[in-house]
């Protein structure tokens, strides 16, 4: 029997729908495993099973402050036991078996997964690429990118100058990629010092973790207080570190998966600055103190729903 996979993805309006349709396509076709696709929006998680189904929910637009926590804690209540992989709006799975080879990693490691090796498609090629997906289907529009440039896709032949940044953070090695276009924009302004988020990519998917289904209702979900982006993802990760072990997933192709790149004009100072220091407060309480806590809330809210 088919192991069961719950995708969860929190939609708050970062992402066009389009790029989520590209990415509710890529794992409704995945292959080996039964998926429970839940697509958590603002005051909803919906189960989805077809691009149909997903035409007949459309997404509420995003507010001013969204805790992707409360979304991802909702789209938990609706996955069936088995695993749970965390994933994006903007993110395909190049690899028709992604899930079924995190299904085997996990099983053998005996630990939860996290940020998978990613590829950038740049928002210039996006329109084209979507051109592609229309004419041939998704699987022959991925197997028509070209891949001979680290960490991007992009047309076959095309040049996409890119700026790579290797980097020592939190007594880990990471890779920082910008578009030459971006890049120039960043240096281009001396405010910009501080919004580096908004210009540049990390070589992998951040906000991607793979576990069993109790291992994230153990550690009570995520918590619900960051507001903005890329610290509420990290601090599950090391909670769940903490309980279970975590591994980073291989850094192989066929783990690969691609990010649609989008506009980020979203991205505020203020928000990113109140999560960095929740962070470094949660750190200073302990996992074990934040897991009981959020475990309390999450249980709490799970009584009400």
């Amino acid at each position: 029997m088919a192991e069961v996979v719950n995708v969860i993805i929190p939609f708050y309006g970062s992402a066009q729908s389009a790029r989520l349709n590209l990415a509710t396509q890529s794992i409704l076709e995945q292959e080996g495993v039964d998926v429970n696709l839940v697509v958590a929006g603002i005051n909803t998680a919906t189960n989805i099973r077809s691009l149909a189904c997903l035409a007949r929910h459309p997404q509420e637009s995003v507010p001013g402050i969204v805790r992707v926590g409360v979304l991802i804690n909702n789209g938990l209540r609706n996955a069936n036991d088995g695993f749970v992989y965390v994933s994006d709006a903007d993110i395909v799975l190049a690899n028709p078996a992604h899930l079924q080879l995190l299904v085997g990693e996990s099983s053998m490691a005996g630990t939860a997964l996290k940020r998978p090796p990613m590829r950038r498609l740049l928002l210039q090629d996006y329109d084209w690429f979507s051109e592609q997906v229309e004419e041939r289907g998704l699987e022959n529009a991925i197997a028509g990118l070209d891949t001979s440039q680290e960490y991007i896709v992009k047309p076959r032949g095309a040049d996409r100058p890119m700026q790579v940044f290797p980097k020592f953070e939190n007594r880990k090695h990471k890779v920082f990629i910008a578009s030459e276009a971006d890049f120039q924009e960043y240096i281009s302004h001396e405010a910009n010092k501080g919004s580096e988020p908004r210009y540049f990519n990390q070589d992998r998917h951040c906000g991607a973790v793979f576990a069993p289904t109790q291992a994230f209702r153990e550690v009570g979900g995520y918590h619900e207080g960051f507001i903005s982006w890329g610290v509420w993802d990290a601090d599950t990760q090391w909670k769940l570190e903490n309980r279970t072990g975590m591994k980073l997933i291989p850094n192989r192709e066929e783990f690969s998966v691609i990010h649609l790149d989008h506009e980020k004009g979203y991205f505020s100072k203020e928000k990113w600055e109140h999560d960095k220091k929740l962070q470094i407060k949660r750190r200073s309480i302990g996992a074990e103190e934040c897991i009981e806590r959020d475990r309390k809330d999450y249980l709490g809210r799970e009584n009400v729903h």
